[in-house]
């Protein structure tokens, strides 16, 4: 959280590169952003030990407060479905 490597805008821009030439991307500390919103890939290696990707996720991390956290818990401030 302190320093990870800043997701992409979009899932095309989400690409092994992300991994693989992690010294060159730009970091982000969630402690100074406090919202990080983003794709990141999954990888593994494949049978030629070979990194290749396996998925990607769409994630949106908020570094809340405990005071901040409990008035709006996860999934009650969210309307019904329609």
């Amino acid at each position: 959280l302190n320093g990870c490597p800043r997701g992409a805008k979009t899932s095309k821009q989400c690409s092994l590169e992300m991994v693989t030439n992690e010294a060159e991307l730009p970091m982000v500390s969630i402690f100074k952003q406090k919202r990080v919103k983003g794709w990141w890939p999954f990888v593994a290696r494949d049978e030629n030990d070979e990194l290749e990707i396996t998925g990607k996720v769409e994630a949106e991390l908020h570094l809340l407060t405990a005071e901040e956290a409990e008035k709006s818990p996860a999934g009650l401030a969210r309307n019904e479905p329609d």
